[in-house]
């Protein structure tokens, strides 16, 4: 018996272990494959060796390595495994496999089928098509770009961040810089612990659409274009402008009255609206306009009146909806406002304007999670979505996170760097005193007849210390609306704040 073990041992001590390997040898293989060793006993050791020479190792089961077959030529290729177990036993296999990428078809080939896989959104067919493309066409800016749009439909953020990189930098385009925009977005929004990192990540984002929106306007032929560049790039008040100069239809004079409305500036609203009017604008449209307009002058009531008697067209049904909402919002009535926005909600195509509404509304009712969600829907929808952005700002500043808040602003202050809301908020969340001041008396100066950037600013020149500055400002303010009087003097930074998701709020209108 004894004779008969020492033979087991002998044997287990020089023989060394059965090796498994997946894919089987002759396999016709592609793209990126994952090579699986398995054994009959623990090894300490797997080296794999292609064609001679070392490209991985692994310690643990299962013991793989994963091949990028577009590293090689298409042809045969030999994988030599070589493993050691714990004995110091050393088991070595080759597997020889063919490798077929379908390079000799060229690089305009793969860029075809790239295109025909995204179009038909069969993200992993496009992401096989357009690495083979980039393979072939290294310089080529296209390859990238369709490549960074593959890894966004797979969800491979980091990667598409890194193929539009490339993209930007080889074909610096609209096209480019907006998939440059949304990988940065996605990374950002994919950071949960990291404040900066998500914030450096929104910043770059932010930046890339306005590069994108820069290329737009540079490209613009006609007026109209150069007018619908300049809006959706937040330079609201040239683009209402320019809408007139391509034709005096009431379009135009509507477009610019929109202009206005998204602004804060209803003086210059109502005179388009009239302008607009009395070349047949649609009825419904300049009333909901007109009602908006009011609304932002803290006069609810009429614009309620005005909204309530409206029918829903065709044509009308998404700003009727958008407007109530609106109204609903400054009453304080999220759940009246979700109703409105409910028909709206088209999934994956639901506008910015839907979404930054939906984002107050949830927030509004307390559920914080889902006003995340929303706001990420909306930037990702409109990287330049300085409403978005400011809103967001005043709900973080509304329960209490100044530092956070003025982030937020600092981002919609890239796009609308002089816009009296975005100023109000930087001055509720500025630490030093005079900077608060300055930056309330620059909103005034911008909307002198708003009454709530009055507001903040009689805070701002309390909290300074300017006693008398701060009662006289506050008189305007109550002269200009005297309905909201007790509104006007909020007692703290996070008070201003919730009273400015209501009353310095701007509208959303659908594109």
């Amino acid at each position: 018996m004894k004779t008969l073990l020492w033979i087991v041992a002998f044997v287990l001590a020089t023989y060394p272990p059965r090796l498994t390997v997946v894919p089987q040898e002759g396999s016709v293989l592609s793209d990126i494959v994952e090579v699986r060793v398995t054994s009959n006993e623990p090894l300490r050791r797997v080296e794999f060796l292609l064609d001679g020479q070392v490209v991985g190792s692994d310690t643990s089961t299962p013991y793989t390595w994963t091949w990028d077959t577009l590293s090689v030529s298409d042809g045969e290729h030999t994988l030599t495994i070589r493993a050691t177990d714990w004995n110091n036993r050393v088991a070595s296999t080759d597997v020889r496999y063919r490798v077929d990428n379908q390079l000799s078809r060229g690089g305009e080939f793969h860029l075809q089928q790239a295109q025909q896989h995204l179009s038909a959104q069969s993200w992993e067919e496009a992401v096989k098509a357009a690495r083979r493309a980039v393979h072939l066409l290294p310089e080529d800016g296209r390859a990238h770009h369709l490549l960074a749009q593959a890894w966004l439909g797979v969800s491979q953020w980091t990667r598409a961040l890194e193929s539009a990189q490339r993209a930007a930098q080889l074909l610096p385009s609209a096209e480019t810089y907006l998939t440059l925009a949304e990988a940065h977005l996605r990374v950002a929004f994919a950071q949960t612990v990291d404040q900066e990192k998500r914030f450096g990540a929104l910043q770059e984002g932010v930046q890339a659409a306005l590069r994108a929106g820069e290329q737009r306007l540079a490209q613009a032929k006609t007026p109209l274009e150069r007018a619908t560049a300049l809006a959706q790039l937040g330079k609201l008040e040239e683009a209402a402008t320019a809408y007139p100069q391509g034709g005096s239809r009431a379009e135009a004079y509507l477009s610019a009255a929109r202009c206005y409305l998204l602004a804060g500036q209803w003086q210059d609203a109502e005179r388009m609206c009239n302008l607009a009017e009395q070349r047949g604008a649609d009825k419904t449209v300049v009333t909901v306009y007109r009602a908006l307009a009011l609304a932002l002058r803290g006069r609810l009531a009429e614009a309620r009146a005005r909204l309530e008697p409206l029918k829903e067209t065709e044509a009308t049904r998404d700003l009727l909806a958008l407007a109530r909402a609106d109204l609903a919002l400054r009453e304080r009535k999220p759940a009246e406002a979700l109703r409105a926005l409910q028909p709206l909600r088209r999934g994956e195509t639901t506008s910015e304007a839907v979404e930054t509404l939906l984002a107050e509304a949830v927030a509004q009712a307390r559920d914080f999670p889902r006003a995340e969600e929303h706001f990420r829907n909306a930037l990702l929808r409109n990287p330049l979505s300085w409403h978005a952005l400011t809103q967001k700002g005043y709900e973080t500043l509304a329960v209490g996170s100044l530092a956070t808040a003025s982030r937020y602003f600092e981002l919609a202050a890239r796009i609308r760097p002089d816009d009296a809301w975005v100023l109000c908020g930087q001055a509720l969340c500025s630490t030093d005193k005079r900077q608060a001041v300055a930056l309330a008396q620059r909103a005034s100066q911008r909307a002198p007849s708003d009454a709530w950037v009055l507001a903040v600013l009689s805070w701002a020149q309390w909290r300074a210390g300017q006693l008398d500055e701060a009662l006289r400002t506050i008189e305007r303010a109550r002269r200009l609306d005297r309905e909201n009087v007790d509104l006007a003097s909020p007692p703290d930074a996070r008070r201003a704040a919730q009273l400015a998701r209501l009353l310095g709020r701007r509208v959303q209108l659908p594109e």
